[in-house]
């Protein structure tokens, strides 16, 4: 309860700028490869508790997805290779860049949609576009939309986790300090399972 309070004390304002700022660089800087950016709106959204604090928290992680995707699809434009071949996206490994890059010649504007959903990838599409010269409003037509699915998901799974909590906070005691971890745990935890399936069915199939 005390790490949500702590949360919850935050200024609206300063709270959203950060989520905004996180958002912004996950896609552009490949900082999601590393951090889940879902893990820190699910902690985001526990501090909501209006209608209107939800409305602008859900608006400022969208405008951070836009901008981030936007950044990155600029630098995949005038870097993708470079990038590629940078200490980080070596890293990432040639697998998941030729993932990206065949899902998205596969599947077009739907792909930039449906990999905001899908983790990794969606840190890789954005640039992995701007390389593949997909034209910018084709890009961000479908990124928007994404964008703005995802932060209302994300941000509400994080205001009813924390709603059901204040109900029975009381009863939980110090064991109720355990939520907001367990939240990032169950997140990334879900990421690396996700990715170790996907890692076998490419095996059997490759």
């Amino acid at each position: 309860m005390e790490v949500l309070d702590q949360l919850a004390e935050l200024h609206p304002l300063l709270l959203c700028a950060a989520a905004l700022g996180f958002m912004c660089v996950e896609t552009s800087l490949l900082v999601g490869l590393f951090v889940p950016g879902d893990a820190v709106v699910l902690l985001a959204g526990t501090t909501v508790d209006s209608p209107a604090r939800y409305a602008l928290l859900v608006a400022a992680t969208t405008l951070g997805c836009l901008a981030g995707e936007t950044l990155g699809f600029a630098l995949g434009r005038r870097f993708g290779p470079s990038i590629r071949q940078s200490w980080a996206g070596r890293r990432i490994g040639a697998g998941k860049w030729a993932r990206a890059e065949a899902h998205l010649r596969r599947h077009g504007g739907p792909a930039v949609f449906g990999s905001r959903f899908v983790t990794v990838i969606h840190s890789l599409v954005p640039i992995v576009a701007g390389t593949l010269g997909m034209p910018y409003r084709r890009f961000i037509c479908w990124a928007g939309p994404a964008a703005l699915t995802w932060s209302c998901l994300y941000v509400g799974a994080g205001t009813a986790v924390a709603a059901s909590y204040r109900e029975v906070g009381s009863e939980l005691g110090v064991w109720g300090t355990l939520i907001p971890p367990a939240i990032v745990a169950t997140v990334i935890a879900v990421r690396v399972v996700r990715s170790h399936v996907r890692r076998r069915r490419m095996a059997r199939h490759g």
